[in-house]
């Protein structure tokens, strides 16, 4: 998040600042369908201080998967986000590609929306 506090005005950046000091915290993930609003358990993320972007442990994803969502600005009330995998060539990590996008008002933060790839339901991260 540090890079981001050059262009977030100073409305958000307490929202911003609050989220660097949930290093330990657990956030529940669950799987929203748009249709009717229900909701299934998902996993957990946890922030990563150094980073500044939550690791996300999605149940349904393989145990080595390392997915995580990184705040890219704030944009007329809106935290936007990218959800990430990291990319491994020869057993070394290359580099991060974007697998899908979120979404939360920047007034409490939470939850977080986000849109995955080719699932039909929702993830969402909030906190508990």
């Amino acid at each position: 998040m540090k890079g981001l506090k050059g262009f977030i005005s100073n409305k958000y950046r307490s929202f911003i600042l609050d989220n660097e000091n949930k290093k330990s915290e657990k956030f529940n993930l669950s799987w929203i369908c748009t249709s009717t609003g229900k909701k299934l358990p998902a996993g957990v993320a946890f922030f990563n201080e150094n980073q500044g972007d939550y690791r996300l442990k999605i149940d349904t994803f393989p145990e080595d998967k390392q997915v995580f969502l990184k705040p890219t600005g704030v944009s007329e009330g809106t935290v936007n986000y990218r959800v990430e995998t990291v990319v491994k060539r020869g057993g070394q990590v290359t580099h991060r590609a974007q697998i899908g996008t979120g979404y939360a008002k920047s007034e409490d933060g939470f939850p977080v929306i986000m849109d995955i790839g080719p699932y039909s339901k929702a993830l969402m991260m909030e906190s508990e």
